[in-house]
């Protein structure tokens, strides 16, 4: 009986540190998770006035019709360019 006590008592002992480490690395990817969404963000704006700031300045020196052109060019550069980097990506083998 004394043993049974014990496999008992070992297994909950187990459940437990089992669940405070689930609870401590559920916490640790949260706040990645939140890190990750906050720098997408910041980033998504910073491009977006990045982009606002090209328009003013050449707002000034060339035709309107002109300056959307591109505009168009440069965004469709920067699209390429985000979906060239989240392409995964081989590795090499030597």
């Amino acid at each position: 009986m004394k043993g049974l006590t014990e496999i008992i008592i070992g297994f909950f002992d187990l459940l437990e540190a089992e669940g405070q480490l689930l609870q401590r690395n559920a916490l640790r990817t949260l706040r990645m998770a939140l890190f990750l969404a906050l720098g997408l963000l910041f980033g998504a704006a910073a491009l977006a006035f990045l982009v606002a700031a090209l328009y003013n300045a050449l707002a000034y020196a060339l035709n309107p019709g002109w300056v959307l052109c591109i505009m168009a060019i440069v965004c469709a550069g920067i699209a390429g360019g985000l979906l060239w980097m989240s392409l995964p990506r081989k590795k090499q083998t030597t």
